[in-house]
């Protein structure tokens, strides 16, 4: 009896002792057989325990035939890389092995793993799901723990690989590899829940751009997403052309919450927020027009929701474009995004969200290039309120007037403006997204300033002047702004006269007004419901002026009317203007008021002036002259000139009649409407003061 024991313990202990060693030979044959000798399998140590219910394998390599005749185009199978420190498989259910059952698994765990896949498969073949991949004999397993530590991976024959991974963990729990499993939707590949963490990701030639990840984590439990330090640059090997925009960008982190992959099985998404922090984007936009985002998304998933989305400390510049435009410190924040085709065009949404609340700082961009740039300190606005907000908005030329008469090859005015602060309320951000129309309440300028350069030595501009009423009228987009607030501006010219060289001034203090009805809408214009301009100032700080002006915009003849007041001052105050560009100083003249009504159309302008005046004396100059402009003739004309033309009074004592001055002016329609009622200021004030009306109309039709 003792021997027979001898013997089956001598037995028992052959067969574990030869037990590894065939295991680890069956192994390295299944895989040149199950590959057609494709890949050979080495393992450099194997151990089982039963007693455990453990195997440990280290130093498995795997490597691809070396004889190209078995890697045809027929291939279904990819040549791969791989190096295992070691495999520890423990808790065995070995009884419901025999039994043929589905067999627990404690743990797997996978450390040191090294992969390098050199090529895909150069026949696509649908594959069977895994769990239809396990033997015959084997039903499906329960595996509680499931590791991989310490994973390297890399895609590509090359040098440098095509797709890189420095350092990545897999940690996957309560994993069911069967059928059922395969069916339960509340898991991701087989997994009650997944843990995976990656370390210095990057890929080339992604849509002709490079992705470099320095962390990334994402968590089916705490359904959260995280990238670290994710850069996105454009890419492409050399000596191929460019396919697609470039775009570079850097950012700080990405965080999603709310993300359950389970759900795309539905093609249905539901993100709870999406975080975004320091994105630092330079792109080129594309020639053609990308299709609305739900066309892009439609295609992968039939729901896309995303409860809240935060942007900060944002830049992005426009490369590619003259304008180049570039914003900086964005802060954005969105709430309740639906992306899908009804989303697009519901009016109660913008931009597929429900509201939007931006913040920018610093905002430049080149217009109308090389000749201005312009931008902002600060722009807040809220579509939820229809408000919106810029502070210290400014357009300043790069170039002197001169410069850029010269740079056009005629007249143009040079423009600067500096807005400390736009308000606009009642928005409708809907219609803009929608539509492209400009639909607001109430829009506010405060402090205004502006200066318009003018250089008078080049032709005028070819084409009609876009600055009309009835251009106005023809705005490709939809606009309805009911009323426009200026408060405190100021408007200063300066023109630099061709017969004198010299450059005249005026400057208008102290404006406020409103502008109310400025509309395209055919529903809302009309000559019996204008737009109406009310403004009120000073001319050089101390000359007190009134205007009211009335501009049907859809009227195709461009008529508009309006009248103007003017009170008590000294009419010196204009010779900043005369002197240089009309060569006549008012020596004195004192204005009591002066009412001006007028009508405009794309002809002409006409009207009366009702000047009150006394003690006028004007003084011709000469652009050759000497320090005070004078020579014998310009005397001699000056004399001439107020004993013989000139109304000193007005109205005279012997007459008690007020003359009323004609106001008669051709319109040039390569200048502008501000310029046609200037040549109606001088039109009416020259024949108001004596000078016959064809010889008025004559001088206010100088350019």
């Amino acid at each position: 009896m003792g021997g027979l024991l001898l013997v089956l313990t001598a037995l028992v202990l052959a067969a574990l002792l030869l037990l590894d060693p065939w295991l680890r030979r069956t192994l390295e044959e299944q895989v040149a057989r199950r590959s057609q000798g494709r890949y050979q399998l080495r393992i450099g140590t194997l151990h089982t325990s039963l007693w455990q219910r453990s195997i440990r394998l280290s130093r498995l390599r795997l490597r691809p035939a070396q004889d190209p005749r078995l890697w045809t185009d027929t291939t279904a199978l990819s040549r791969l890389l791989a190096d295992v420190g070691e495999l520890r498989i423990s808790g065995v259910g070995l009884w419901a092995a025999l039994r043929r059952q589905q067999i627990p698994v404690d743990s797997v765990v996978v450390a040191g793993v090294t992969l390098r896949l050199l090529d895909l498969p150069a026949t696509k073949v649908a594959g069977q799901p895994l769990h239809e991949r396990l033997p015959a004999r084997v039903p499906g397993l329960a595996i509680g723990y499931l590791g991989v530590r310490k994973l390297q991976a890399a895609y590509g024959a090359g040098r440098r690989p095509e797709v890189s991974l420095r350092e990545g963990t897999v940690t996957a729990r309560d994993v069911l590899l069967s059928a059922a499993g395969a069916a339960d939707t509340q898991r991701l590949g087989y997994a009650r829940t997944v843990l995976l963490r990656v370390a210095g990701v990057a890929a080339r030639s992604v849509l002709d751009h490079e992705v470099v990840l320095g962390h990334g984590q994402f968590s089916s439990a705490r359904q959260l997403l995280t990238l670290d330090a994710l850069r996105l640059r454009s890419w492409r090997p050399p000596g191929r052309r460019q396919r697609l925009p470039q775009l570079n960008l850097t950012l700080a982190q990405l965080r999603l919450t709310g993300l359950q992959p389970t759900s795309l099985a539905r093609r249905r998404l539901s993100l709870d927020s999406l975080l975004i922090r320091q994105p630092h984007l330079t792109f080129t936009p594309p020639r053609q027009a990308p299709p609305p985002v739900y066309q892009l998304v439609a295609p992968y998933l039939n729901r896309l929701t995303l409860a809240h989305v935060r942007l900060t400390g944002g830049y992005v510049r426009v490369a590619g474009m003259a304008a180049a435009p570039t914003v900086r410190r964005i802060a954005l924040t969105g709430t309740d995004l639906r992306i899908d085709k009804a989303a697009a065009a519901d009016p109660k949404r913008v931009l597929y969200a429900h509201a939007w609340q931006l913040r920018t700082g610093l905002t430049t961009a080149r217009l109308s290039p090389p000749v201005y740039r312009g931008g902002y300190q600060a722009l807040n606005l809220d579509t939820k309120t229809g408000r919106l907000q810029l502070e210290e908005a400014f357009l300043l030329p790069t170039m002197s007037a001169t410069a850029v008469n010269r740079y056009k090859g005629h007249q143009s005015p040079n423009i600067t403006l500096r807005l400390p602060r736009l308000q606009a309320t009642g928005l409708d951000f809907a219609a803009l997204d929608q539509r492209g129309a400009v639909l607001a309440g109430q829009v506010t300028l405060s402090r205004l300033q502006v200066l318009v350069d003018g250089d008078g030595r080049f032709p005028l501009n070819p084409t009609p002047s876009i600055v009309t009423p009835e251009r106005l009228g023809k705005l490709p987009l939809r606009l309805n702004v009911r009323r426009i607030r200026i408060a405190d501006a100021t408007v200063r010219t300066n023109y630099l006269s061709p017969s004198s060289g010299r450059q005249g001034t005026l400057t208008f203090n102290r404006l406020n007004g409103t502008l109310t009805n400025i509309t395209n809408d055919p529903r809302l214009m009309s000559a019996a419901q204008p737009a109406v301009v009310r403004a009120s100032g000073y001319i050089a700080n101390r000359w007190r002026a009134d205007l009211q002006i009335w501009l049907p915009l859809l009227d195709p003849n461009g008529t508009h009317w309006g009248r103007a007041t003017f009170g008590p001052g000294s009419i010196t105050l204009l010779n900043s203007m005369t002197e240089p560009s009309r060569n006549v100083r008012f020596a004195r003249g004192n204005v009591q008021q002066a009412t001006i009504g007028f009508r405009a159309n794309r002809r002409q302008i006409t009207g009366t002036m009702r000047a009150q005046y006394s003690d006028l004396k004007l003084e011709l100059l000469s652009p050759k002259g000497g320090a005070d402009r004078k020579t014998l003739f310009t005397k001699i004309g000056t004399s001439l000139l107020n004993g013989v033309v000139v109304r000193d009074e007005n109205p005279r004592r012997d007459e008690g009649r007020l003359k009323v001055g004609d106001m008669t002016s051709r319109r040039e329609l390569r200048v502008s409407a501000l310029s046609l009622w200037r040549q109606g200021l001088v039109s009416g004030l020259l024949n108001s003061i004596g000078a016959p009306k064809k010889l008025a109309r004559k001088i206010s039709e100088q350019q």
